[in-house]
């Protein structure tokens, strides 16, 4: 069986409050911003309706998301910047 080293102790947080104090002690404590991480939306259409999602999404040279995105917005009801980009991946261009 291998030797593991022994784990350092983590410093409590009070510890760990003092020695940044001490590092730095004219910097202001940092307000955190809330995360609004993605999430998942199921939604179940007609298929008519999800081609006609399609054509226009198509038409307009956007994704799917975003039209439906732009249509929430429409309605008065706020969106996320980040919900309106096109974040498709895209291929890297590979030339041998």
């Amino acid at each position: 069986m291998k030797n593991l080293k022994p784990r350092p102790l983590r410093p409590t947080a009070e510890e760990a409050l003092r020695a940044v104090a001490v590092q730095a002690p004219s910097l202001p404590p940092m307000r955190m911003e809330k995360a609004d991480p993605p999430t998942t939306l199921n939604l179940r259409f007609r298929r008519s309706t999800v081609d006609a999602i399609a054509a226009a999404s198509a038409e307009r040279g956007m994704t799917m998301k975003q039209v439906i995105a732009e249509g929430v917005r429409s309605l008065g009801i706020v969106v996320a910047e980040a919900d309106l980009e096109d974040r498709t991946p895209r291929r890297k261009d590979v030339t041998p």
